[in-house]
């Protein structure tokens, strides 16, 4: 599974050696809030965070294109396996997700008051999911209880729908700092996901 990683992230940076010769190329980092939707099947689902790292540049002057790479880290609790018999102790309900999304996105820029600018863009991308939590081994029929658990690292691959709205302000001539807002969607258009946070830009 990492060399299926490295590989999309190399084929991102090839995106970004062609974007290298355009005009506008920016580049960002972001940090934040994730949140997984409680109607996407993960049980009580925690707050976790995100970081993004992102490329993009003017194909006009009020258009831009890129790419981003967004990890982030959730967990959540199993409720429903909370009473399985064990023979001794209870069976772990805490879980984890770690996602990698990989986008392309076009977004549309716009100003706002205070010498602020705003951009909306949706794209289309990859998202890995690493999936761990615990689950029950060696039934016992004599005692009607399982003997002990283990920790299972599912993996699952599918398509994704990002929506992403932005405010930054200029710092200087190269830095900008704003805030950015964005959702993924699954290939069915359902809510998988949203996040927030700051990132800071900037041009070369």
């Amino acid at each position: 599974m990492m060399n299926f990683k490295s590989t999309i992230l190399f084929l991102l940076l090839i995106g970004l050696g062609h974007f290298s010769k355009a005009q506008g190329l920016e580049s960002r980092i972001g940090l934040g809030s994730f949140a997984l939707n409680r109607d996407y099947g993960y049980e009580r689902p925690a707050r976790g965070w995100n970081f993004s790292v992102g490329f993009t540049y003017d194909w006009r002057p009020d258009w831009a294109m890129g790419t981003v790479y967004n990890r982030s880290f959730n967990t959540y609790f199993r409720e429903s396996v909370a009473e399985t018999p064990l023979l001794n102790g209870s069976l772990p309900t805490r879980s984890e997700l770690i996602s990698d999304h990989f986008s392309f996105l076009i977004g549309r820029k716009f100003p706002l008051p205070l010498y602020l600018r705003g951009q909306i863009g949706l794209g289309l991308g990859l998202a890995i999911d690493e999936n761990r939590f615990y689950q029950p081994i060696f039934f016992d029929e004599d005692r009607g209880a399982y003997r002990g658990f283990n920790l299972v690292e599912q993996y699952q691959i599918g398509l994704i729908f990002p929506a992403q709205i932005s405010i930054r302000k200029n710092l200087g001539d190269r830095w900008r700092l704003g805030l950015e807002a964005g959702l993924f969607m699954d290939d069915r258009l359902r809510v998988r996901s949203s996040f927030w946070g700051p990132a800071i830009h900037f041009s070369f």
